[in-house]
């Protein structure tokens, strides 16, 4: 806010033979004076902002007109740990308080431990900055965080959240719900969230091997970018789908492209790895590898520990604002531990919930490690990619397509691991499926339902719309799959 920070703007197309003096750049609406410039750069001085306004650039150039600026935004911020600077001349907050962020002001936590707040209201900006030592960890604590027409960010698609954060939410079932979005849950309307780790290349693989029970080595078919600490989950190659293995990487050797992963105690289980091959054709073969999941992530947010799983009621994340592309929601790289909440309609743990079409919205590379109701559930939703994630011990439907009129929707590349029958939701969740599918109108590419206590992909075409969405017009039974 005080400005004073010397900024470069590069691109292509500047004015080589302009002087300083030719060109006006406004930030916020403030003057922000430029000391240096070339065909392909300028570099300014920012000016001191004194309103709360929305993020605004400007760069005109004499003679030329103005600068495609290409959706870039420059943020006036104000530290958290400014102290009274930051919070009105009075002191940080404190255990049980409640923050506001009105529009226009973009606050960054640069703090390594939150107080346990009440509420995060967030109409202007809320920035979790990483630090330059990726081992570096910082916590967040919260009861409800409510994004509404704000911004709140843990990295961004370009650049990633590059050290660790535990975002954790606190609250019981009885305790107030925010309406529509409930409790213990990030709630997104009309804003943007965006939630970005380190990536995991592949989040997911198959084993090069059989292994044995009681085996404390496995070979992997590829080379992975996993670590020594990362939490893995192996699939279930048996007739039961519960007879997985979840271990930690104590050490990782043979070759790059065949890694071996020292584990951290001998598998329950033995894991089939093999191609069968029923006849002479090379080219013909079933693929029965046992897939492995990598569940850490350097950005995680869970219910909080002492009680989430023993209520079965974890935190949320609820996403809802009527109409089209009324939100962004951008989440990749992220760990989901103790998530979902049980006995509770709508309270899952990624719930996309009656917006329309999403172009500008995904769920990619994530990891759900434990949820009590679901992983994610496209309600009334178009256009949203669900790709390559992995999720470990989900009760009921996985990934659930509610009412039979969502479409568009892209899911691809994702592993499912022990899909949980629930007896706190739908009557189907009985017996539940790694992808329940409602409408077949959406697509399906390259996904793996490696364990489930029913079904693996259960199309449960509806004749009708239902549900919020009933609508005689809507044939779902009689439409192509993808």
């Amino acid at each position: 806010m005080q400005g004073g920070d010397a900024i470069t703007f590069t691109g292509s197309g500047f004015c080589s033979a302009c002087g300083n003096d030719d060109f006006e750049i406004l930030l916020d609406g403030v003057e922000c004076v430029v000391t240096a410039s070339s065909g392909t750069s300028v570099t300014c001085t920012a000016g001191a902002r004194t309103d709360l306004v929305e993020p605004s650039i400007s760069i005109m150039i004499d003679g030329m007109g103005m600068v495609a600026t290409n959706e870039k935004v420059f943020l006036y911020v104000f530290k958290w740990s400014d102290g009274t600077d930051t919070w009105g001349g009075e002191l940080a907050p404190l255990d049980g308080e409640t923050i506001v962020v009105p529009l226009g002001f973009n606050l960054l936590v640069d703090i390594d431990t939150s107080p346990k707040l009440v509420a995060v209201i967030v109409m202007g900006g809320l920035i979790f900055s990483p630090e330059a030592d990726p081992l570096h960890e910082r916590t967040f604590d919260a009861h409800y965080i409510y994004v509404d027409t704000g911004y709140m960010e843990v990295g961004t698609e370009d650049f990633p959240y590059t050290s660790k954060i535990t975002i954790t939410m606190h609250s019981k079932i009885d305790d107030p719900y925010i309406p529509v979005y409930g409790n213990k849950c990030i709630g997104l309307r009309k804003g943007t969230l965006d939630m970005h780790g380190v990536e995991k290349e592949p989040v997911w693989t198959v084993m090069e091997t059989t292994a044995e029970r009681g085996a404390t080595e496995i070979t992997l078919a590829e080379a992975v970018n996993w670590v020594v600490g990362d939490q893995i989950g192996i699939a279930s190659t048996s007739y039961i789908g519960r007879e997985t293995d979840k271990r930690i990487i104590t050490a990782i050797g043979g070759t790059a492209d065949k890694p071996v992963l020292t584990l951290d105690a001998p598998l329950t289980y033995r894991h089939y790895a093999e191609l069968y091959q029923p006849g002479s054709n090379a080219d013909d073969f079933i693929d029965m590898r046992a897939e492995v999941g990598v569940l850490t992530r350097n950005v995680k947010y869970r219910g909080n520990p002492e009680d989430s799983a023993a209520n079965q009621y974890g935190a949320t994340i609820f996403m809802h604002s009527p109409g089209d592309d009324s939100l962004t929601s951008r989440i990749s790289s992220v760990e989901f531990v103790d998530v979902g909440q049980a006995f509770k309609l709508g309270r899952y743990s990624l719930h996309m919930h009656m917006i329309g079409a999403v172009h500008n919205s995904y769920i990619r590379k994530n990891a759900v490690n434990q949820s009590f109701n679901r992983a994610v559930a496209i309600h009334g939703t178009r256009y949203l990619r669900i790709d390559n994630n992995v999720v470990f011990g989900a009760m009921g439907h996985n990934i659930f397509i509610e009412d039979a009129v969502e479409t568009h929707n892209y899911i691809t590349d994702n592993l499912i691991i022990m899909a949980m029958r629930s007896w706190s939701l739908l009557n189907t969740d009985q017996t539940p499926a790694c992808m329940w599918i409602t409408n077949p109108f959406n697509n399906f590419i390259g996904n793996h339902a490696a364990g489930s206590d029913r079904y693996g992909f259960w199309f449960d075409l509806q004749e009708h719309g239902i549900g919020q969405n009933a609508d005689n017009t809507i044939c779902p039974e009689n439409v192509k799959v993808g």
